[in-house]
């Protein structure tokens, strides 16, 4: 990270503390599900979040572009806040999914706001491995999430938990507060309610293939847990756990990939891992355990090649006071993604009464896309080249 502006240390431990925050109450939501007698909203808990950061998506992208982008992380973090506190006072199914709708608000904004600085401080040169290491704090930040709210609320109380999540928005808040505006007041512009506002339709290339590869990740995080413990595993969360180590491992490698070959080959090499992730689940080559967690590694590696390609890509065909549009249209796709796969499976396991084997294939198709679209994008390059 020597080639980096002191502003991007501190933005990658603000982001990490960011998302320790809103990750580390998911895995008390559905024990509170339980306590209000509504274990049938369980499937809720996701898209209630995603459908709100969602409608928030537009709107942060003008925000980060005409208001700042600090100003942009520190709305999605008082989000944050907001949420830690009221869900102690949770009394009804109701209320649960207000909360995590306002949860969800501060996701729409935040990752907005610090993916276009970090676009604004890095050159192009630079801006894949950036995204990389961006994109490791964030994980870092969800995956000790996870474990660390278990840990809190066995020990200490499930409301503690939730106040510590504030706790850390707060945090992250003070450290958003601290970096220098990119945006200049002269830059700022009258907002007009169109469609061409909303939306930055050059970058409609990585939206495409963010919405195939998310479209798997919200199928996943909606059947694994069940699937892992049908195979007989204990640790719910063991899938996620080894799939968020290998993308944090792969993401250095893959930044630099992109940056020296270009963002498409880069995600032709993920969309190849992640086939090959989910045959392992289709077709257990080795015993059951084996192919299972080698699924997880090269759905890792997959998503490591994906990501930071896909968040440099927008920012690359993006205009500096457009990049806040570009990042946020590319974040659209991503929840767009995770609510369609995350509904479809529902769908597939509890109303079609179907084998995880057809959510499997569902994602085994949309990598399949994914891939021949990125080998379309690269014959352009190779096209425009000649």
């Amino acid at each position: 990270m020597k080639h980096y502006p002191p502003a991007f240390y501190r933005l990658c431990a603000a982001a990490l503390l960011f998302f320790l925050s809103f990750n580390l109450v998911i895995p008390e939501l559905s024990s509170m599900l339980n306590d209000l007698n509504a274990h049938e909203y369980l499937g809720w808990i996701i898209p209630a979040f995603s459908i709100s950061a969602l409608i928030a998506r537009p709107l942060s992208g003008w925000l980060t572009d005409n208001i700042g982008r600090r100003s942009t992380m520190i709305l999605g973090a008082v989000f944050c806040i907001i949420a830690g506190l009221f869900y102690p006072l949770i009394g009804s199914i109701t209320a649960f999914l207000l909360v995590r709708a306002v949860h969800g608000f501060s996701t729409g904004f935040t990752p907005t706001g610090f993916t276009t600085y970090t676009a604004d401080i890095i050159p192009e040169s630079h801006r894949g491995r950036a995204m990389g290491w961006l994109g490791m704090f964030n994980n870092a930040g969800s995956s000790l999430g996870y474990g660390l709210g278990a840990l809190i609320a066995l020990h200490f109380g499930r409301n503690q938990m939730f106040w510590f999540s504030s706790l850390l928005g707060i945090a992250a808040l003070l450290i958003f507060w601290t970096l220098p505006e990119t945006v200049q007041s002269s830059s700022k512009r009258k907002f007009e309610f169109k469609a061409s506002s909303l939306l930055y339709l050059p970058a409609w290339k990585s939206s495409l293939l963010m919405l195939l590869v998310c479209i798997s990740l919200g199928s996943i995080l909606t059947i694994m847990p069940d699937y892992t413990t049908s195979l007989g595993f204990k640790n719910k969360g063991v899938f996620l756990t080894v799939y968020i180590a290998f993308s944090l491992l792969v993401r250095l490698l893959s930044g630099k990939i992109s940056d020296s070959l270009g963002r498409p080959y880069s995600t032709a090499i993920g969309a190849v891992f992640q086939i090959i992730s989910m045959l392992f689940l289709l077709f257990p080559v080795f015993s059951v355990g084996y192919s299972f967690y080698l699924s997880a590694a090269f759905y890792g590696i997959g998503q490591g090649f994906n990501a930071p390609s896909l968040f440099a890509w927008a920012s690359d065909v993006a205009t500096p006071e457009n990049r806040g549009k570009a990042l946020s249209t590319i974040f659209i796709a991503l929840e767009t993604g995770v609510i369609i796969g995350g509904l479809m499976a529902g769908k597939i396991i509890t109303q079609w009464k179907l084998s995880y084997d057809w959510v499997f294939g569902m994602n085994l198709a949309t990598f399949v896309l994914s891939l021949l679209f990125s080998l379309i994008f690269i014959a352009k390059i190779r096209s425009n080249q000649r």
